[in-house]
């Protein structure tokens, strides 16, 4: 990137700078201090790198002919047509932009393809290393398995596993192979954590807020297995109990017995659908929601419902609400990608009488005190949008997401939603 013209960055002299250079002239200024340095372009530390980086790559990928999405202003596309020895051909490239790392998908890479013509006018304009096919971005590792593509998060597991579990079980490990990373006991510890009005102890609070800070990354990377439990492991963030820290604790050694599960994306021609749920089951509601797409989820939620819903069909109609918003977002990304068409998308519900509401704004005298945000689904639904068909409770995945589940059902969802298979 480049400074504006007028902006003027100083910094101090990095570390190993010396009084004198190479030609012993003084490098004390007037006053007797060491001098400072002008920073002639943006580097890493600096509070506005980023922002200069960006205004110079988008600006650049624009004038390449490339067009941002809407839904996502890093993510570019170019199609063209390319004359090649066989005809005309329709070539298609779409590029992720994290900070200073792209990651290109391309058709064909042959000399006088758009992706050969992309990189030439990249390595010209920069400095570019090609890693060649991508293995991993930000702590998640990516594979090939014949015609499917795996996400996973093992080396992380692995590091977490040294930080936060004792010499005593790395060296023996001692969790059940059947038993998944919560059950009932975890909503009870959590309950009473809220309610308890004993001192927090300092060390605890730094321990569990660490760890559960840490398995929130591989909750919204690449295991949506841990979602609930995670998720309602952050309700006690700020008063966590020992028993809290268990379940943790739990989770964790859950991720290491399982450590090689991920998300397994194999192509097929469905379209991408959702399924939302909650559970009505606890003063605050949990909402829950999944979206799957090429076999496998690709969008996931555990969230607690911020209103005291009055009924089931309450919590339904405002986990559907929330989820429709995702829906919205999808959609739209997906129909930049050519991923989708017009149609509206299927966001699926267990629930009759919040689909008919999602249908019909006449249940008023039941549903008048509802805030409007809560029924944002039904804008959605009369602009089609969405759509809202029924799904049985045995068949909505979405159910993984609201509570504890049997070992069975769980292991039974789990591998419907990351597309994996026990055998």
């Amino acid at each position: 990137g480049s400074l504006l013209d007028g902006e003027v960055v100083y910094c101090s002299p990095p570390p190993g700078y010396v009084e004198t250079d190479v030609d012993g002239n003084s490098r004390i200024g007037a006053d007797g201090l060491p001098r400072i340095c002008r920073v002639d372009k943006p580097i890493y530390g600096m509070a506005q790198a980023g922002r200069r980086w960006q205004r110079t790559i988008f600006p650049w990928f624009g004038s390449q002919g490339f067009k941002p999405s809407h839904n996502d202003p890093c993510l570019f596309r170019k199609s063209e047509i390319r004359q090649t020895p066989d005809g005309p051909r329709e070539e298609l490239i779409i590029i992720g932009v994290y900070v200073d790392d792209l990651c290109v998908i391309y058709d064909d890479d042959n000399e006088g393809s758009l992706y050969h013509e992309f990189t030439k006018m990249l390595t010209a304009a920069w400095e570019v290393e090609d890693e060649g096919d991508i293995t991993d971005l930000l702590g998640v590792e990516i594979s090939r398995e014949g015609s499917c593509v795996v996400l996973r998060q093992t080396a992380y597991i692995r590091k977490l596993m040294k930080t936060y579990m004792s010499p005593e079980y790395l060296a023996k490990p001692t969790y059940p192979v059947n038993q998944g990373p919560c059950d009932d006991s975890l909503v009870l510890h959590v309950c009473d954590a809220l309610v308890s009005t004993d001192p927090v102890d300092p060390i605890l609070l730094k321990k569990y807020q660490s760890l559960v800070g840490a398995l929130l990354y591989c909750t919204t990377q690449t295991r949506p297995d841990i979602s609930f439990a995670v998720g309602y492991l952050c309700r006690a963030m700020s008063k966590p109990t020992e028993e809290c820290y268990q379940d943790a604790l739990r989770v964790l050694m859950y991720l290491d017995r399982h450590e090689m599960i991920g998300l397994r994306y194999c192509a097929c021609s469905t379209p991408a659908y959702g399924m939302s749920d909650s559970d009505w089951a606890v003063k605050h509601s949990t909402s829950g929601w999944t979206f799957q797409f090429q076999q496998a989820t690709i969008s996931w939620a555990s969230k607690k419902q911020n209103v005291i819903a009055l009924s089931s069909c309450e919590a339904e109609i405002m986990a559907a609400s929330e989820a429709s918003k995702e829906t919205l977002h999808l959609r739209s990304m997906l129909q930049d990608l050519d991923a989708f068409g017009d149609e509206p998308m299927r966001l699926s519900v267990d629930n009759q009488s919040a689909i008919a509401v999602a249908y019909n704004p006449e249940h008023h005298s039941r549903m008048k005190h509802v805030e409007r945000r809560h029924l944002f689904i039904r804008e959605c639904v009369e602009n089609l949008q969405i759509v809202v068909p029924f799904v049985s409770t045995n068949d909505n995945l979405a159910d993984f997401f609201t509570k504890p589940l049997a070992h069975k059902k769980f292991l039974a969802l789990r591998d419907r939603i990351m597309n994996h298979s026990s055998n």
